[in-house]
């Protein structure tokens, strides 16, 4: 199964409340910092689509994903949800299609997955044999 959060690899800047107090972060060589300092982040990561519906949130420690992701399709219904220990992908991997179908899953160890583990389904909630398949509209 391929990587399901390269958003979360790939984000360059972004910022997270902490109460009424906003933080900046930024990614750097593959971790979290906060925005302008050699200070790893640790705490909590949560984003908003424009709608106001939850887009995704988790948490980093050290400035690694730690810990429990989970977004959310722009209609509100769950998109995936990925376990992560430090900065690798730990246990199960679920996404979900916008109807709220499961599209696939998998367990991972150290970032790789567990032989025989992935399984997939189409949006009408069939099996399917590939990620591929299962991504046909």
């Amino acid at each position: 199964m391929t990587k399901l959060l390269p958003l979360l690899l790939s984000l360059v800047l972004f910022t997270v409340g902490c109460g009424d107090k906003k933080v900046s972060l930024e990614e750097r060589e593959g971790l979290v910092y906060i925005k302008g300092s050699d200070t790893l982040y640790t705490g909590e990561e949560l984003d908003f689509y424009e709608n106001g519906q939850k887009k995704f949130e988790g948490n980093y420690k050290d400035g690694k994903m730690d810990g429990l992701f989970v977004g959310w399709h722009d209609n509100g219904k769950k998109g995936w949800e990925v376990n992560w220990k430090d900065d690798k992908r730990d246990g199960l991997v679920v996404e979900w299609h916008e109807n709220g179908q499961k599209k696939g899953e998998a367990t991972f160890k150290d970032d790789k997955p567990v032989e025989g583990s992935e399984k997939f389904w189409n949006s009408k909630g069939e099996p399917v044999d590939s990620k591929e398949e299962a991504s046909k509209k």
